[in-house]
């Protein structure tokens, strides 16, 4: 994703300039900035250590200040990072919630959301709709607390919630989380084309 500009990203800043994003994959000059980012609103808000980072990252910037950020993982390629908490392959455990055939191929994992407002974390994932619909997939997973599910509901967005977000299924990893597990996270689904349509209402 190049950098670029839509009306609904300015519900991530504060209003004080346009807010553009700016994607970031391995090597990119500037994924450091998404990266402390991330590990930044983690550590303040659930005395968190972020050691790992989607391969696709994506930040959003109001006047040289980055306000939000998230990262993204295409089923297809590996293993999701949330498929930990899972029993069974992700494409099985939606396709059984989902009474359909899902396919790996069309899933991805959003990941490593930050946000500097309450309840960002909604508008970056409406944000970066269009453009997985543009790469072809069908299906959004991803960790949301109890708050985001809420704010994903009152928004007319379904989702499929898979699986709750257990910590003893990371071993010692569940340590570097902080009190990240007091927020209630689920493994939630969503249809792409659904948050297209709702992100539509604000270009």
């Amino acid at each position: 994703m190049q950098t670029a500009r839509h009306s609904l990203f300015d519900r991530l800043g504060s209003g004080a300039g346009a807010v553009t994003s700016v994607h970031a994959p391995p090597g990119a000059p500037r994924r450091s900035v998404a990266e402390g980012f991330i590990r930044e609103v983690f550590a303040q808000r659930y005395g968190a250590r972020v050691n790992s980072f989607a391969p696709n990252l994506v930040f959003f910037e109001e006047a040289g200040q980055v306000v939000a950020a998230t990262g993204w993982r295409a089923a297809g390629h590996e293993t999701l990072f949330l498929e930990r908490y899972l029993d069974r392959p992700v494409e099985e455990a939606l396709g059984h919630l989902a009474s359909q055939a899902v396919s790996r191929q069309r899933i991805v994992e959003v990941g490593n959301l930050a946000s500097t407002r309450s309840g960002g974390s909604v508008h970056v994932i409406l944000a970066l709709a269009r453009q997985l619909d543009r790469l072809g997939f069908e299906w959004v997973v991803f960790t949301a607390t109890a708050e985001l599910v809420r704010l994903f509901s009152r928004l007319g967005l379904p989702l499929f919630a898979l699986a709750p977000a257990d910590p003893s299924r990371l071993g010692d990893e569940a340590a570097d989380w902080g009190s990240y597990y007091d927020a209630g996270p689920v493994v939630v689904a969503g249809r792409v084309r659904q948050g297209v349509e709702i992100s539509g209402r604000w270009r």
